[in-house]
C-alpha cells in the first residue's frame, strides 16, 4: 500500500498491476512511471530510470477515492474514532479525502464546534476531510443553523444525517438559506410515521421472522417531498443512501426535470438483500435497511446510468490499524 505522504516528489515504477482509469477509458495491464509525484508515462513497459520499482502483480492501480459520507465520531466518542484514526483508515483504504457527517456529541451545529474540528484535522488528518454542518440545531428539527457563519467557518455543506427534516415548511426555509451559501443540503430522507418501529424490510423476510416491517416507502416518499422542495426553490440537494427502487426513480425523473440533485448508495444496499437478515446478525440491522432484489436491481442500474453519482462507503475504524468497516 503506498500512503498520499508517500507519493509528493516520489520517483516511482509501478509495474505488473490491473490500471483502471474510467476517464481515460484504461483497463489494462500496465507499467506507470511517476516523476517527482507526478505521473509521467502509462505504458505496457516504462524506463525504470533508477526510480524505485514496486511490483503489484495481483494488485489494482486506480484513481484513489473520495468518501462523501463518514462518520469521525469525533467530538464526543474519540474511543470509537479520532480525526487522526479515521483518516489513517481512509489513507490505508485508498482514499484521497473524505466527508465527515455532523451527528456527533455536540452536534456540529455552531461555528465554535466546527472551528475546532478544522483545526484538529489540520494538525492530524492523513488526508483532507471536509465538514458538514447541522441543517437545524441539535438535529432536533425544529430551529435552522447559522447557516452562513457555519459556511464561512468552512461547512462544505449541511446535513441532520441520521434524522430526517419532518417538517416540509422547515425544509423549505433550509433550502433558502442553504442558497445564500452555496452549499448543499444532504438529506436522510425517512418519512418516520411510516418508519416507526420497523426494523428490517417489510416484505416477506420481515413476515416471516416476526419483524415489524420499514417499507420502502417511507423513504421514497420523503424523497419525492424534498425533491419537489428543492425544484420549487432552485436549490440543491444530495440524497443520502439510497436503498428503494421509487427513490431512484424519483431522482432520474427530477434530474431530467432540471433539479439539482444528486444521490449516493452504499455497498451493502448494492450488495446485499434482505435475505441476508435470515442469519439474524444484528450487523445487518441499518437505516435504512436491507431491501429487496427489485431495490438492489434498480440501485445498480441508477448507479450504471448515473442518476445515482457515487458510491458512499460509510466507515468507522476501530483502530488505525484495522481495516475499515460498514456502519
Amino acid at each position: 500500500m503506498l500512503w498520499q505522504k508517500d507519493l509528493p516528489g516520489a520517483d516511482l515504477v509501478i509495474r505488473g498491476a490491473r490500471v483502471l482509469d474510467p476517464t481515460e477509458g484504461i483497463d489494462a495491464r500496465l507499467e506507470v512511471r511517476i516523476d517527482g509525484g507526478t505521473i509521467a508515462e502509462i505504458a505496457e513497459r516504462v524506463d525504470a530510470n533508477g526510480h524505485r520499482v514496486v511490483e503489484a502483480d495481483g494488485l489494482v492501480l486506480a484513481p484513489a477515492f473520495v468518501d462523501p459520507h463518514v462518520h469521525l465520531r469525533t467530538p464526543g466518542r474519540e474511543d470509537e474514532e479520532t480525526v487522526a484514526s479515521g483518516t489513517a483508515a481512509a489513507a490505508a483504504g485508498g482514499f484521497c479525502a473524505i466527508l465527515a457527517m455532523p451527528n456527533t456529541d455536540p452536534i456540529v451545529d455552531s461555528a465554535a464546534t466546527l472551528g475546532a474540528l478544522v483545526e484538529t484535522a489540520r494538525r492530524e488528518a492523513e488526508v483532507p476531510v471536509g465538514f458538514l454542518a447541522a441543517i437545524t440545531r441539535g438535529q432536533r428539527g425544529e430551529e435552522l443553523t447559522e447557516m452562513g457563519e457555519l459556511a464561512d467557518t468552512g461547512a462544505v455543506a449541511f446535513s441532520d444525517d441520521g434524522v430526517p427534516v419532518a417538517s416540509a415548511g422547515l425544509m423549505r426555509r433550509a433550502l433558502q438559506y442553504a442558497s445564500t451559501t452555496d452549499r448543499p443540503l444532504a438529506l436522510h430522507c425517512e418519512e418516520p410515521t411510516l418508519s416507526h418501529g420497523g426494523h428490517v424490510h417489510e416484505g416477506r423476510v420481515a413476515a416471516e421472522l416476526g419483524f415489524t416491517g420499514y417499507p420502502s416507502v417511507a423513504e421514497s416518499v420523503a424523497v419525492e417531498r424534498d425533491l419537489a422542495l428543492a425544484g420549487y426553490e432552485s436549490g440543491r440537494i444530495h440524497v443520502l443512501h439510497l436503498s428503494a427502487a421509487a427513490s431512484v426513480d424519483a431522482l432520474r425523473r427530477s434530474r431530467e426535470a432540471g433539479v439539482a440533485a444528486s444521490g449516493e448508495v452504499t455497498p451493502h444496499h448494492l450488495v446485499l438483500t434482505d435475505e441476508a437478515v435470515r442469519s439474524l446478525d444484528a450487523n445487518l440491522k441499518m437505516n435504512p435497511p436491507l431491501r429487496s432484489a427489485d431495490d438492489r436491481a434498480a440501485l445498480i442500474e441508477g448507479l450504471r446510468t448515473g442518476s445515482i453519482a457515487c458510491v458512499a462507503v460509510t466507515w468507522v475504524a476501530v483502530v488505525p490499524s484495522t481495516p475499515s468497516r460498514p456502519v
